[in-house]
């Protein structure tokens, strides 16, 4: 059974930010270089890398079909106009850029190169005193000339093991009454479970001031992710008297690169040759063309002290929702845990942590996702994500009186 209880899958916004203000080269000023050494790449170390690149992602990339039927990109057969960009660089600052241009042809939000901020945070994430505790990924991040590629120092270490480069987090929460014994209303902007044990007891204390509330609305419009524990823990279990479970086929391509990954985190991978003939020919074809492993995840919340909440609960939604975001929007809708309102979501949100692999010349890291999830209608999650309920413009506006989705709620 594959729980995605898993640490910080993707903080999207916060990546998407570092990668337009952070530059990863060799050739970068300031704190952000991160040069292996004065010796810039040669052309056949960076078209290694890139062929590294290629071929872990075309044996293990799960969303190529997808990408051409909602982007219009065929990145495989792209190959060849990728290493002439390649071949036009002139500095790892420009074999960086390219690189990244590249991977952004996917256009996934979880495959990337990673920034230097981004590595710290990974390091830290997966490490627990001292120890990586989901080794495959911490193993990539500790190769040696990953630490040399992003100047990995004995001060960044002690600052990681003190908690130093987290004491900016602020809980990603507020709660506000839209109407007094009417209407409450708590927004959540990321899955930040860094001070998760602090706000699971605030918010379960305003949770309990408006129990007796007829509708409830969670605002995760914009929310890039982060862990699922998040909302399973401070939202689902304090407001169901009663299990909830959803379930869901995860699909992975089988490359050889990904089996350890697997052995760690998705012990019980099945061949998608196995199943029922009459059951594949309802999922997509590329699952039996493509794909050579599947699991059947069971996601089972149970209450845990309930605050005996009555009432109705909305979730405010947007295309902003990814992620473990996204994974609470699709398992609030499969559910019947709420009812969603705003617009279609992001998606990306059912499976394992991204995956990670260093380039072997450059040290540079790539994040990718591995697996396709297939929503409960069996549509692929990354492709058609999760519809709300009732469909109306998502903005968000500071007064509530002029925000469509709060208003809707209202007069629902």
């Amino acid at each position: 059974m594959r729980k995605k209880r898993l640490l910080n899958k993707s903080f999207l916004l916060i990546i998407i930010c570092i990668l337009i203000s952070t530059t990863i080269s060799g050739c970068s000023t300031g704190k952000e270089s991160m040069s292996n050494s004065n010796r810039e790449l040669t052309m056949e170390e960076k078209l290694e890398d890139f062929e590294y690149m290629y071929n872990i992602l075309e044996e293990n990339y799960p969303f190529f079909k997808v990408n051409e039927r909602v982007n219009g990109v065929d990145w495989l057969g792209n190959k060849n106009e990728y290493i002439k960009k390649i071949k036009q660089t002139k500095n790892d600052e420009e074999f960086v850029e390219k690189l990244n241009e590249i991977i952004g042809e996917l256009n996934n939000g979880h495959t990337h190169l990673l920034s230097r901020n981004e590595y710290l945070y990974y390091y830290k994430t997966y490490e627990y005193d001292g120890h990586f505790i989901n080794r495959p990924w911490g193993k990539v991040l500790d190769n040696e000339k990953a630490k040399a590629r992003y100047k990995l120092t004995k001060e960044d270490i002690e600052s990681l093991e003190d908690d130093v480069y987290f004491e900016h987090t602020k809980s990603p929460y507020k709660t506000d009454i839209i109407i007094p014994d009417k209407v409450a209303y708590i927004k959540i902007s990321e899955m930040d479970t860094h001070n998760l044990d602090e706000d699971n007891e605030r918010i379960r204390e305003f949770l309990k001031s408006v129990k007796k509330y007829p509708k409830l609305i969670i605002d995760i419009r914009g929310n890039p992710g982060g862990d699922d524990r998040y909302w399973m823990y401070n939202i689902i279990q304090p407001l169901i008297k009663r299990p909830f479970t959803v379930n869901n086929f995860i699909f992975s391509r089988g490359g050889e690169y990904t089996k350890e990954f697997y052995r760690f985190k998705s012990p019980n991978l099945k061949k998608v040759s196995n199943l029922d003939k009459d059951l594949v020919k309802q999922f997509p074809k590329e699952v039996q063309s493509d794909f050579k492993y599947y699991t059947k995840s069971k996601t089972k919340i149970k209450p845990k002290k309930p605050i005996d909440f009555n009432g109705k609960i909305y979730l405010l939604v947007d295309k902003g929702v990814y992620s473990s975001a996204e994974s609470f929007a699709s398992f609030a809708k499969a559910s019947g845990f709420a009812t969603l309102v705003g617009e279609r979501t992001g998606g990306d949100g059912v499976g394992i942590d991204p995956l990670l692999f260093s380039l072997p010349n450059s040290g540079l890291v790539v994040r990718f996702s591995s697996q396709l999830s297939l929503n409960p209608d069996y549509t692929i999650n990354e492709e058609v994500q999760t519809t709300p309920h009732i469909k109306v413009n998502p903005i968000p506006h500071p007064d509530y009186r002029y925000d469509e989705c709060i208003q809707t709620v209202i007069e629902d």
